[in-house]
């Protein structure tokens, strides 16, 4: 679907409302707060009130769009740019097509992130399946690439043939951490694809088939052995991340994995369908900004005592330094 059929599809607000209702209700009008299935329309179309626990509400109470004040337009076209292009959207860009701040456009980006991290998966993946780890971010002062570079966070993935994929961002890649991945994202009795890693030896003691390639020898395929599945999506993931997103920090890392994720396990439906499968991840997805960058709730000092006012400390004067260009600020820098 063209973006001007999408726009004509979508022309305006109560046409959004309708999609969401058919597509949240599709089986039925039932309560948010109660579940009940009893419920009235208002004469306005948007207004509903429950017949049992008799509270009010709208089709988008208890979903990702609860508390928003951006129009539902703007959210479905994010939504399908965010899901259509190949390496996703940028918030700067987002922000320039919606004529709303970055901050705002980050946001929402995160948001449909966060809906599709936290709606679980589908059936384990079964078969022939490849398994492999990548690190992501840090720097290349020391030289070094992948495992054992400065700085880097590592993600696990798995992949079957053909099939889905699994990413899971991990403080570390040892043994036990690998063997849980696998465990928790592999039919038993499968085969697994991994390289000459160490940790991975665990692998036949779990109930699977292990089958190795060695990397280190130049060994890359040899027969159906080989891992080039899963590392043509790292290849695919790390692009997106250079290309679109400049930089990722790695409190954030899971989502855009979530979303990479996303686009993967749909890639044979046409975009309006992957735009349609997506809604149904919006119930229960309320992210809030406070929770998405992190702040705890402030500890208030009792009633009638007043807080120790803080020292003053005095300010070096540091000679002023000509400004560098660095480039556009990354779609991270709102962490």
């Amino acid at each position: 679907m063209s973006l001007l059929a999408f726009q004509k599809q979508f022309p305006d607000e109560a046409t959004c409302l309708t999609f969401l209702e058919d597509q949240r209700w599709a089986n039925g009008r039932y309560c948010p707060h109660c579940g009940s299935l009893k419920s009235y329309k208002f004469a306005d179309g948007k207004l509903f009130k429950c017949g049992d626990c008799r509270k009010k509400f709208t089709v988008k109470v208890g979903t990702m769009f609860s508390d928003s004040h951006v129009p539902l337009q703007k959210w479905f076209y994010a939504i399908y740019l965010n899901t259509s292009l190949k390496k996703g959207i940028s918030s700067i860009q987002l922000a320039k097509y919606l004529d709303i701040t970055q901050k705002t456009a980050w946001f929402m980006l995160q948001r449909i992130r966060y809906s599709v991290e936290k709606s679980g998966r589908g059936d384990l993946l079964g078969n022939i399946v490849e398994a492999d780890e990548t690190y992501v971010g840090g720097t290349r002062h020391d030289g070094k690439r992948g495992r054992g570079a400065s700085g880097k966070t590592p993600v696990v993935g798995i992949a079957e043939r053909k099939g889905e994929i699994r990413m899971e961002v991990t403080e570390n890649t040892k043994a036990v951490t690998l063997d849980k991945i696998i465990t928790d994202h592999v039919a038993p009795g499968s085969t697994v694809m991994t390289d000459e890693y160490r940790p991975y030896g665990h692998v036949t003691r779990l109930g699977y088939k292990h089958r190795r390639v060695n990397h280190t020898n130049k060994d890359f395929v040899i027969g159906q052995n080989h891992t080039n599945t899963i590392e043509g999506a790292w290849s695919h993931l790390k692009l997106s991340i250079r290309a679109i997103y400049i930089g990722v920090s790695p409190k954030h890392l899971q989502k855009y994995c979530a979303e990479y994720e996303y686009r993967y396990n749909t890639r044979e439906l046409k975009d309006d369908e992957r735009f349609d499968k997506w809604f149904g991840f919006v119930n229960g997805a309320n992210l809030t900004y406070r929770k998405l960058i992190g702040i705890q709730h402030m500890i208030l000092a009792p009633v009638g005592v007043a807080p120790a006012p803080k020292p003053k400390r005095m300010k070096k004067e540091r000679p002023a330094e000509p400004r560098k260009f660095r480039g556009l600020p990354d779609d991270d820098t709102l962490n």
